[in-house]
């Protein structure tokens, strides 16, 4: 039974760039707004250069830890491409009708934090594991030792190739650290009271 993934990462734009860069140059995945936007299609991805001109990468305008909410889709793991169109109240959305969002247990989730202020907002990579996703009704037509094999290399691109530092259990990549070492606090979102620490010997190493 393939585990569920629950990387959590700080990163700011250099290191958002170089994970797609990744993801475009030696994956499969493709990468999917998680929601559309009010009465439109849902948006797909084909490029780090695409995807940073619809958002500002690296920053997290809320400072909530998700300023951008992706979903990557691979042909090997899901055989269908899922996305629903669903109705909206229009007296409770300002007058929009629908939206659209993609659909299916074997995608996987990549939710972006990035600078607020002085602080670095957390973002995250991860998947559901084969037992939720049964338990939940969303397991068919999943092939789990697919998805295991597509997102081990990113996982391990994040934690190992592209990590300088780490708090604990959680991978602080290379421009994030050196924001850092420059001040900046590590936090899950800016209305977190506290922040992670990093060793002083990792503060002080230029």
């Amino acid at each position: 039974m393939l585990r569920p993934v629950n990387l959590d990462f700080f990163a700011a734009e250099t290191d958002l760039r170089e994970i797609f860069d990744f993801l475009f140059s030696a994956t499969d995945v493709r990468v999917f707004e998680s929601y559309s936007e009010y009465d439109s299609d849902l948006r797909e991805f084909k490029s780090t250069d695409e995807l940073a001109g619809v958002y500002q990468l690296g920053r997290d305008p809320a400072g909530n830890g998700h300023a951008i909410l992706l979903q990557l889709w691979s042909p090997l793991v899901m055989r269908d491409l899922v996305i629903r169109r669903f109705s909206l109240n229009p007296s409770k959305c300002d007058g929009h009708t629908f939206r659209h969002n993609i659909e299916g247990g074997g995608l996987m989730q990549l939710y972006l934090g990035g600078v607020h202020d002085l602080i670095i907002t957390m973002s995250h990579f991860g998947h559901q594991s084969q037992v939720r996703a049964q338990s939940w009704g969303v397991g068919d037509g999943v092939d789990w030792e697919a998805l295991g094999k597509v997102s081990r290399p990113i996982e391990y691109h994040i934690r190992n190739r592209l990590a300088l530092a780490k708090v604990p259990g959680r991978p602080v990549l290379r421009e994030a650290l050196e924001l850092a070492r420059r001040g900046y606090a590590l936090k899950p979102s800016m209305g977190t009271p506290w922040a992670f620490e990093l060793s002083s010997e990792i503060l002080e190493k230029s």
